[in-house]
């Protein structure tokens, strides 16, 4: 681990930079550039600010650091404003259609669990629905220009049998809706209960609008699976600031039904993972029985720090390869057979998935040409990129070995 990345852990505890504010105050310039560098690689530059901010240390930062963490919060909030401003016009929408609304991770944790929309970046706006209202919940959207403007309500089955969420994108605002029906992408480690999510949550106001909450404890359980079993931690650390803020600001929370959920779905070696790591770089008081019950008290301390050396480098791999898991397991794969089994279904998906990618009618002519575009962009994606895996760049040829070192171990528990 670097030293900007332990300072920036230090700073990021819950005592921040007050338990050691005369060190961090001590800290030279290039220090602080390399730190807050970090933080704005991996999305935590606002709780960075909020850190130094309480202790008075933000003061001790060179100017035109302190101007660029108060330049993030503040397009953080601004970015946030918008994304609530399209949640509530969308939750009040569906509400009117009788349709049930929940929101993932981000919005929900910037207002509920952050309790400030400055604090959470998010890229997107994720959104629940439950699966029979599919094709509803797509028509509602496109009538309020999310998506094409061809109308997609037949494509719903086709949805269901191929994936976890649809992204919809307005047309002339650019924001980016993730529209999901289940949660964790099949194949990948980690499908979570959402029948279950459905019956434990509750009414609540988000972005004032009335909406259901999704509980304390399935939103940590989500959170650790899906940082540890669905993406091999290769998300950056600002998933683990969530599991740590969600376990400060949530202390009533039940941890029998983490644990619960955890064994019973094969995720406890994941979800332990996340816990302990939270435990030990950002000071989260979890409860010493739920590791014992997880088996996180016993875990592997070098597969661990392989755990947070991926996470605290995940910024260092290009955005499209650390959200592929495909192709993950497309370098990991040692054959060439393999390899050229696995680019060959990528391409010639199924009609309906090349449909809703490309926006053209499922029985449209112009779908035979939609598959060599889907061969032009996966070469076009990931080609060079593999190259360079292989042949010219070490470091990133060690990061994908590591990934697949940790994907061996998180799946032992399953």
């Amino acid at each position: 681990m670097t030293p900007a990345a332990r300072n920036l852990l230090d700073l990021l505890r819950p005592e921040g930079a007050s338990g050691s504010a005369a060190r961090a105050r001590a800290l030279p310039p290039h220090a602080w550039e390399e730190i807050v560098s970090l933080a704005l690689d991996h999305g935590v530059a606002p709780l960075l600010h909020r850190s130094l901010q309480a202790s008075g240390v933000l003061a001790a930062l060179p100017e035109h650091l302190r101007a660029r963490l108060d330049e993030d919060r503040r397009a953080t909030a601004f970015a946030n404003l918008r994304n609530c401003a399209a949640f509530r016009d969308i939750a009040r929408k569906l509400r009117r259609r009788n349709i049930p609304l929940m929101a993932l991770k981000g919005l929900h944790l910037a207002e509920r669990v952050y309790r400030d929309i400055s604090l959470r970046p998010m890229g997107d706006v994720d959104i629940l629905v439950p699966q029979a209202e599919l094709g509803n919940a797509v028509a509602t959207l496109q009538r309020m220009e999310y998506g094409p403007e061809e109308d997609m309500s037949s494509a719903a089955d086709a949805m269901l049998e191929l994936g976890h969420a649809v992204a919809l994108g307005h047309r002339s605002l650019g924001t980016l809706i993730e529209l999901h029906w289940t949660l964790g992408e099949p194949g990948y480690g980690y499908e979570a209960p959402v029948e279950e999510i459905w019956r434990t949550a509750a009414k609540g106001t988000l972005a004032d609008a009335e909406v259901q909450l999704m509980s304390p404890a399935f939103m940590l359980l989500h959170v650790c699976a899906h940082l540890a079993c669905n993406h091999t931690f290769l998300l950056g650390l600002r998933g683990l600031c969530d599991i740590a803020e969600i376990v400060r600001t949530c202390p009533a929370l039940d941890w029998t039904v983490v644990v619960d959920q955890g064994r019973r779905h094969g995720w406890e070696r994941g979800v332990g993972a996340a816990l302990r790591l939270a435990r030990d770089h950002l000071g989260a008081a979890v409860p010493g029985d739920v590791f014992a019950a997880l088996g996180a008290d016993t875990l592997d301390s070098a597969m661990l720090s392989e755990a947070i050396e991926h996470l605290l480098s995940s910024h260092e791999i290009p955005g499209d390869f650390a959200t592929a898991p495909n192709f993950l397991a497309f370098v990991e794969r040692r054959g060439i057979a393999d390899k050229l089994a696995l680019f060959w279904r990528r391409v010639l998906m199924p009609r309906a998935e090349l449909a809703l990618k490309y926006g053209v009618p499922e029985r449209s002519p112009r779908i035979l040409f939609c598959y060599a575009a889907r061969l032009r962009d996966l070469v076009r994606q990931y080609a060079a990129r593999a190259w360079t895996i292989h042949f010219s760049d070490p470091q990133f040829r060690e990061a994908v070995a590591r990934h697949a070192r940790l994907a061996l171990w998180l799946a032992g528990s399953r």
